[in-house]
């Protein structure tokens, strides 16, 4: 049986996402929307074998979403899928989930792995770190600076798995991170230096990962974002934290493990050119 790639508007693409992620297009449309072009693979009879898009991502070329159903061309679907990507939009990377795609097919084809998404969970860890000399830490909820709270968040744009931060980002509640749990990192000028994002989910903490600008990614900025967070949690309560990160090098996760947290999820991150 062969397959054949062709060309879409993503829009066009939701019915596909919605397929393979499990949700309702509505519930899909935002990742549509910030795709810039689309891919789908189908079969000799026109049916749907896989579909991808390519999500801008500032400093790693574009982010693939989607996937490719099961089937007997699993693994050469989804490497005709990436390679029609790299064609079109030049560097490219993706999740290797491995109900989405087959990281061990795409590895063996050349793709190499440049990261990881980690959940790492456990007790809410204790570990007093002061921030550096020159930094103070608040709470998201008292800096009123928009334009610090996106220096903040722009901190992450340069780790693979991360996106181009807009201003709706910035905004309270934004991806359902608390902000009187969240602390931001300013530097002597009022500059955004860092942030760490929370929110409590089931009566358990969630935690992004912190981001911290490059010329303070020598100190110790990182382990003092965790540490006023993981303060805040504490006092409202909350015993377990779950971490998400995307691109955190091997350094960091050491740091996280040392605080006695596990790896309960890990998902390699590929890429190609």
């Amino acid at each position: 049986m062969s397959f054949r790639i062709q060309s879409l508007p993503p829009a066009e693409l939701l019915p596909a996402f919605a397929a393979l992620y499990g949700a309702s297009p509505e519930d899909l449309t935002w990742m549509a929307d910030a795709c810039t072009a689309g891919f789908v693979a189908l079969d000799d009879g026109e049916e749907l074998l896989g579909a991808i898009g390519t999500r801008p991502s500032p400093q790693h070329g574009a982010e693939l979403v989607g996937g490719v159903f099961p089937g007997p061309q699993r693994d050469e679907v989804a490497l005709a899928l990436i390679r029609a990507a790299h064609e079109a939009v030049g560097r490219v990377y993706l999740s290797a989930e491995g109900y989405l795609f087959p990281p061990e097919a795409l590895l063996n084809a050349g793709l190499r792995e440049v990261g990881a998404y980690r959940r790492v969970s456990g007790r809410v860890p204790y570990r007093h770190v002061d921030p550096p000399t020159g930094v103070q830490l608040l709470p998201l909820a008292r800096v009123l600076d928009a334009a610090a709270r996106l220096q903040a968040l722009q901190t992450y744009e340069d780790r693979v798995g991360h996106h181009a931060v807009t201003s709706g980002a910035t905004a309270d509640g934004a991806g359902g991170f608390d902000s009187h749990l969240s602390v931001v990192a300013l530097d002597d000028t009022g500059r955004g230096v860092g942030v760490c994002r929370a929110a409590i989910e089931d009566g358990e903490a969630r935690i992004d990962s912190p981001g911290v600008a490059s010329e303070w990614r020598h100190t110790h900025l990182r382990a003092a974002l965790l540490n006023e967070v993981n303060t805040r949690l504490r006092a409202a309560g909350i015993t377990r934290v779950n971490v998400d990160s995307w691109g955190d090098t091997a350094e960091e996760l050491a740091h996280d493990l040392k605080l006695g947290l596990d790896i309960r999820e890990e998902t390699p991150i590929l890429a190609l050119g």
